[in-house]
Order: C-alpha cells, then sequence, then structure tokens
C-alpha cells in the first residue's frame, strides 16, 4: 500500500511540475510577443553596470556577457558600464573588446595595486560590489541597473518597468531564474531560452543582485554598495536593497531575471569560494563622500574604456 502511494505522490508531482514548467513558457512566449525593442518615446534612459575579469571563473565568460549585453540593451537598456576589475597580468584586457562590440558601452579598468590595497580576503580576485560602484558613480542614466554578466533581464520585467512612471523611491528587484547556457555557444539569446528554466529561485523583496534598478539619485543617495565589506561578495546585494528600505525607498517586483547557468553558481553543487557573507545588521551604513572612487582620475587606454588610476 505505501509503494502505490508513493507512485501516485510521483506521478502527481510530475503532472504539477509539467504544468507549472507550461505555465512559465506560456507566460514567458505572451511576454515575448508583446515585447518591443528598448528606445521607444517617453522610455527612461536605463543604465546597466555590470563588472568581471578575464579569469575563467565563468565558462565562456565574454560569450555570456555579450550574449546578455546584447539582449539587454535590445530590451531595456539604453547604454551599459562595464567595470573591469583586477585583471590578470597574464590574460588579455576583454574591455577594448566589448567596447569595440558594441557602440552602447563604455569600460573602466581598475589595477590590480588597488584591489591588493581594499581586499582582505585573499580568496576573492574581485570586490564585486565595490566594482559595482565605480561603474553606479560614473554611470549617467536615470535610473541605473546593477547586474552581473550572466543575467539577462525577464521580458515580464522590461514591461512593468517600462509601462510604469515611478517616483525615484521605488526600487525594482526581480525573481532570479536559472536557465540552461553552454559554453562556447554562438548562437545569441532567443525566445527559445526565455521559455525554459532549469530552476526557480524563490523571490524575496531583497532581490538577487541579478537586477536591482533604481534611480540614480536612489544610488547616490546610498552612496552605492557598502564599501566596509572588503572579505564579502554574498549577501553584499541584499544588504545594498536593505540600505535603499532604510533611505525611504519602496521596493516592488518587476518580474523575472533569467541566469545563465554555469557550475560555479552559487545554486550549483561546484562552489568556489564566493567570500564572506556580508550581514544584514548595521544598518544604515555610510560610504565615504569618495564612494566608488570616484576621485580617482581616468586615462584613456582604447575607444570608450578607460584605467583609473
Amino acid at each position: 500500500m505505501l509503494s502505490v502511494r508513493a507512485s501516485i505522490a510521483g506521478v502527481v508531482y510530475r503532472a504539477s511540475q509539467g504544468h507549472r514548467r507550461l505555465a512559465f513558457a506560456v507566460e514567458g512566449f505572451y511576454a515575448w510577443l508583446l515585447a518591443r525593442p528598448v528606445g521607444k518615446l517617453g522610455s527612461p534612459r536605463i543604465t546597466m553596470v555590470v563588472v568581471g575579469r578575464n579569469d575563467d571563473y565563468m565558462p565562456d565568460f565574454i560569450g555570456r556577457l555579450s550574449a546578455t549585453v546584447a539582449w539587454n540593451l535590445h530590451f531595456l537598456a539604453t547604454d551599459v558600464v562595464f567595470v573591469e576589475w583586477n585583471p590578470p597580468a597574464d590574460r588579455p584586457l576583454l574591455a577594448p573588446v566589448l567596447a569595440a562590440r558594441f557602440p552602447e558601452l563604455q569600460a573602466y579598468v581598475i589595477a590590480p595595486a588597488l584591489h591588493a590595497a581594499l581586499c582582505k580576503n585573499p580568496a576573492v580576485p574581485l570586490l564585486e560590489f565595490h566594482a559595482k560602484n565605480v561603474g553606479l558613480r560614473r554611470a549617467q542614466g536615470e535610473w541605473l541597473c546593477a547586474t552581473n554578466a550572466d543575467a539577462a533581464f525577464g521580458l515580464d520585467s522590461v514591461r512593468r518597468v517600462l509601462g510604469r512612471a515611478v517616483p525615484p523611491s521605488i526600487v525594482w528587484t526581480a525573481q532570479r531564474i536559472d536557465i540552461e547556457w553552454q559554453a562556447g555557444r554562438t548562437r545569441p539569446l532567443g525566445i527559445i531560452d526565455s521559455i525554459g528554466y532549469r530552476r526557480i529561485v524563490p523571490y524575496t523583496p531583497y532581490g538577487s543582485g541579478e537586477f536591482v534598478l533604481a534611480h540614480r539619485s536612489m544610488w547616490h543617495d546610498i552612496r552605492g554598495y557598502d564599501e566596509s565589506q572588503d572579505r564579502h561578495r554574498m549577501g553584499c546585494d541584499t544588504r545594498g536593497v536593505a540600505q535603499m528600505m532604510s533611505h525611504g525607498a519602496t521596493v516592488r517586483r518587476a518580474g523575472k531575471v533569467l541566469h545563465l547557468a554555469h557550475p560555479t553558481s552559487c545554486t550549483e553543487g561546484m562552489q568556489p569560494h564566493h567570500g564572506d557573507w556580508a550581514p544584514m545588521d548595521g544598518l544604515p551604513y555610510h560610504n565615504t563622500e569618495d564612494w566608488g572612487f570616484s576621485r580617482l582620475r581616468s586615462a584613456r587606454i582604447a575607444e570608450r574604456v578607460y584605467r583609473l588610476e
């Protein structure tokens, strides 16, 4: 009798999962039918801020980043700020390649010496949220979206954000959906990628590092992410949203953000050192007026690529 019950439960579970996937696909296809390229009359200027380094942390990094930048520029972002942090001495820079590929992209390179002076965790070669602050401080859009190299904005999020006029106190966060992506793929992201999933990550109002969209004035009011977190990566994103709440922000759920799965992701089994967890106490935090290293001089090293020194 127990085995019969278990079998029935298995059938019900598989049926419910199949229904869930079908509903997800239908919703995604509907959003795609209604999607329009960015730049329509009345749309705000949205700058996408993303960071990285050429160290193989993520397989086929530049391929993934190129795919997500192309998708996000088509549907939501007006321009991109890319920050290349602590580039390895034995690898070529990513920034000139990306700037040549995307006229809407501007890049800043942070030298290893600055990283060495700041980082207190030898297992963390990229202080992700210090790097994002560099981009957020220099971004010129009306709204700024802090995101990741492997994140494509869900089309339901695009429609919700572009379809509403909201005050600067609103902060948009999104639910992370892991989708399949094969390293070395040359085909761009398309409708098929946006209607299936590998894993659904439960939503919280704090969202995830893949999508935090706030007005430029809000980012400047909170002075970016907490720069005292010099051993950390995990939790720095949600700490930043909590900082916005402490400054009077209201969080709204945009929709989905699609994360291109890779084995070194925090949701996969193979996990490298992601840095210490940032706490949620001690809020609000207080960065200096120089947050984002605003006093550093910029030296042009390629078209729309600058080294900060």
